[in-house]
């Protein structure tokens, strides 16, 4: 008995030191596994070579070198890739084959299966992979901006427009690389035309960009002018913020008869009985940031507001209040389109300006040749009193003409001024 267990033990003890050596490769075989994979994916992105020489299988390493070579520029619409040699291209898609089998949910590798197809010729190969990775990620902007195109070289308008959408609600890539397609959508008119309209319908949150960089972008003017009527039939027509940025690219490019008939066309109709050849001459209604509207352009040390004239009188007029000192005001002012003639300009005023000359109105041609000019008005008044002066538009070179208020001072010495005064019922009449 004693003899059998002296022998057991005996075989035990034997077997230790290999059961110690088998743990102990067992522990070192399981540290390489972690520290290969923890250093290569650590290596994949800062210096993806070194990790394929710990993982040969590390997707994102073979993603990055594969990368690397066909997109050096990543703007969507950067140059094409540097040429390779078939047998390269073979090469790298392999790559990203084993990329992609290593991570089969990334949008990436797909893109990056669709441009190496696209070197090798084919295009049907290249659009079903870039479809897969706009599938996998609608971040993945390459794709998306890649079928945008392509949808629109092939007039499949709704495609090009859903992927554009993609675009600006992602902000994979900047809107400026957005607009040219979206431009000429507007610009072939019919069906692209209209996929712009049901996108902006939608009002969707890219709206306010897009109606802030279309414009240079188009080669024809009055192709908005379409848009913004088709946009007053839907449940988000143009506001006045998008009108008035039409209105002055209009007037900018100097097409300024299209940018008044365009300021015409969306007057509410309340406001359009009143459009003669002056407009809001009563100040009833704050400045619209139309081109046609007052222009009160802020200065520091003066306040211009539309206000009730009193507590009794709720009828507003326009108030310029003036600090004491040099004033530095640029003017009120108001683009006018009256057809060659005599006019008479008339209105009233109430004055309590401390000043050598005050201010006075003016009536003259984009050329700033002046047309005719009301007295210079400053002092004490202690009622409503009335001015107007004549003038007269010359048949030729005058078709735009700028009212303004400003200063009348000749000199630096005469721009101080102080207090404040009134205006109201500006018109301007055929005499």
């Amino acid at each position: 008995m004693f003899d059998r267990e002296w022998r057991l033990k005996k075989q035990g003890l034997r077997r230790a030191p290999a059961l110690v050596l088998g743990f102990f490769a067992f522990g070192l075989i399981l540290c390489w596994l972690i520290f290969t994979h923890s250093f290569a994916a650590y290596f994949a992105r800062v210096a993806p070579d070194w990790a394929l020489w710990l993982d040969a299988r590390q997707a994102t390493a073979l993603y990055s070198i594969a990368d690397a070579q066909i997109n050096p520029d990543a703007r969507p619409d950067a140059p094409q890739a540097p040429r390779h040699p078939q047998k390269k291209i073979e090469e790298l898609r392999k790559q990203a084959e084993l990329a992609l089998l290593a991570d089969p949910l990334s949008g990436k590798n797909y893109r990056l299966l669709g441009q190496l197809a696209e070197l090798q010729g084919s295009r049907k190969l290249a659009a079903s992979a870039m479809v897969a990775a706009a599938r996998h990620s609608l971040h993945e902007g390459y794709a998306a901006f890649w079928l945008m195109t392509r949808a629109l070289e092939n007039k499949n308008f709704p495609s090009s427009a859903y992927y554009a959408d993609v675009l600006l609600r992602s902000g994979t890539v900047l809107p400026d690389y957005v607009m040219p397609p979206l431009a000429r959508m507007l610009e072939s008119k019919g069906a692209g035309e209209q996929e712009v309209v049901k996108l902006l319908a939608q009002n969707p949150p890219w709206r306010p960009v897009f109606f802030g960089l279309i414009y240079n972008n188009l080669s024809d003017a009055s192709v908005p002018l379409k848009l913004l009527m088709d946009l007053r039939e839907t449940a988000a027509p143009a506001n006045v913020k998008e009108l008035n940025a039409y209105q002055w690219f209009l007037i900018n490019k100097r097409f300024v008869e299209l940018a008044y008939y365009v300021w015409l066309q969306f007057l509410p109709p309340e406001d359009l009985e009143h459009a003669g050849f002056l407009f809001n001459g009563d100040f009833e209604k704050k400045p619209s940031g139309s081109p046609f509207d007052w222009q009160v352009p802020p200065v520091a040390n003066v306040t211009v507001d539309f206000v009730a004239k009193s507590e009794k009188d709720a009828d507003r007029a326009l108030l310029v209040g003036f600090s004491s000192g040099r004033a530095e005001f640029p003017g009120i002012s108001q683009i006018t389109m009256l057809t060659p003639g005599r006019y008479k300009l008339k209105g009233s005023y109430k004055s309590d300006l401390d000043g050598p000359r005050g201010v006075m109105w003016m009536v003259s041609c984009a050329d700033n040749k002046i047309l005719g000019q009301s007295r210079h008005i400053t002092g004490l008044t202690e009622d409503w009193a009335q001015f107007e002066f004549a003038f007269s538009v010359p048949e030729k070179g005058c078709p735009v003409q700028s009212l303004r208020l400003g200063l009348a001072a000749r000199s630096p010495s005469e721009e101080l001024l102080s207090g404040e005064i009134w205006f109201d019922k500006l018109s301007i009449a055929s005499d």
